[in-house]
């Protein structure tokens, strides 16, 4: 380790390395380890009668802490060697102190409160606030000298092998088969068409591989390799614009760099939440509330109705179960012809007035949404794409709807007839 080389001394005489306490001389700045020095070794240079002074480590640097001169060393081979903000390594170099305790202790007395004035402060550059990222591509292949063709341990990272800095399957891995043409033509063909053909092959190949390089540097840049990775964070816009709204942008990110896509992304996520706070407000002042104070109070009896409503349901739901079992007929099930029939239970309309896209629903869409027991937001998203299926293709079969959309048949059919009847949708002839 780095933070070892430059805390270990040699022992001039021996050779070995001289553990603390160790001993350098005063005349010819020669450093003696405990057993040469008791054994009153000389060199060369160095003679047992000269000035010495006994050297350790285990003294503070700064005053009012306790870290040791030793530990400042290692914290700061760490960081030099880690790199700044990975202090879960930077701790594990120092061995003597925590996470925390190092993060604290570098921001206390290198960045904050430099109390040295050979310590000087850094100018802040954009190289210092914003340093390269890393990628996968920049990985060490000097620990493999035959790198195999199919790494198992790499699966997560779409196909990207790191100990040969390329893909399993390249984009349009048939773009170099263009060139698979006989060559056949005869002498007494026009040799100017041939080289046209070939000049036409060679810019078709160009261009082919200049889009597989165009989709490499948007991997590279957005770090698009670990897919497990990508889907974590789109998974953070779940509860404001929903993970449909999500990766639909996510194919903006060709148009941007890392920084600007993920400052568009955040300032999309604050819309969506500005728009709900709006609601939110809309709906008090609905309500009759103009203040805060009583915002918090509607807020508290509300979430205390709804708990209440909740018990009483519950409650007459165990209420109906024991008057069943303990009723001498049981009207569970009915027969009728020549098959079983079986109650089915309603359930309740749900309450979709506190959603997001609440406002942006017709009055006939909100009881169609709040029977079927659908959020505005996917009813809005359903609609939309079965709008674009009927605009690509004229007309739309309810069989061609129920593929589009994942859910119960018989809210497809419901949400089907309703398009067609308001006339967004058309039915084939």
């Amino acid at each position: 380790m780095m933070s070892n080389d430059i805390l270990q001394t040699k022992c001039d005489v021996c050779a070995e390395i001289a553990h603390e306490p160790y001993i350098e001389c005063c005349d010819c700045e020669t450093n003696l380890c405990s057993g040469c020095f008791a054994a009153g070794k000389e060199t060369t240079t160095h003679k047992n009668d000269h000035m010495y002074a006994i050297r350790r480590n285990d003294f503070p640097l700064f005053e009012n802490c306790n870290w040791s001169a030793k530990e400042e060393c290692k914290l700061l081979s760490a960081l030099s060697t880690c790199g700044f903000g990975n202090w879960e390594e930077i701790s594990k170099s120092v061995h003597t102190r925590s996470k925390l305790e190092c993060q604290e202790h570098y921001k206390k007395y290198y960045i904050e409160n430099v109390p040295c004035k050979e310590l000087k402060v850094f100018p802040e550059t954009k190289e210092s606030l914003f340093p390269k990222l890393l990628t996968p591509y920049l990985y060490n292949t000097d620990v493999c000298t035959n790198p195999p063709r199919n790494n198992t341990g790499d699966q997560h990272l779409a196909g990207y092998n790191a100990y040969r800095s390329e893909f399993e399957f390249n984009y349009d891995h048939n773009a170099e088969s263009i060139f698979n043409i006989e060559d056949s033509h005869s002498e007494d063909e026009d040799d100017e068409c041939m080289d046209a053909l070939k000049v036409s092959l060679v810019n078709a190949l160009n261009t082919r591989l200049r889009e597989r390089r165009r989709r490499y540097k948007i991997i590279q840049n957005h770090g698009l390799i670990m897919a497990n990775k990508l889907i974590a964070w789109v998974q953070k816009f779940d509860v404001t614009m929903t993970r449909q709204k999500a990766e639909r942008l996510l194919c903006f990110m060709q148009f941007m760099t890392g920084m600007q896509f993920d400052a568009f992304m955040e300032t999309m996520n604050l819309e969506y939440e500005l728009m709900q706070k709006l609601l939110r407000l809309y709906q008090f002042r609905r309500y009759g509330i103009k203040t805060l104070y009583t915002a918090r109070i509607f807020k508290q009896l509300k979430r205390d109705n709804d708990l209440h409503v909740k018990e009483q349901k519950h409650a007459t739901a165990i209420m109906a179960k024991n008057f069943d079992n303990q009723s001498p007929t049981k009207p569970t099930t009915l027969y009728g012809r020549n098959k079983l029939l079986k109650f089915k239970r309603t359930l309740m309309p749900l309450e979709i007035t506190d959603l997001p896209g609440f406002s942006q629903l017709t009055e006939t869409e909100r009881v169609l949404c709040s029977n079927l027991r659908l959020t505005p937001e996917s009813f809005l998203d359903i609609k939309e794409q079965l709008i674009a299926q009927n605009f690509k293709m004229g007309c739309l079969r309810l069989i061609d709807a129920r593929r589009i959309i994942k859910i119960d048949v018989n809210k497809t059919r419901k949400i089907y007839d309703y398009l067609m009847y308001e006339g967004f949708i058309t039915k084939p002839v």
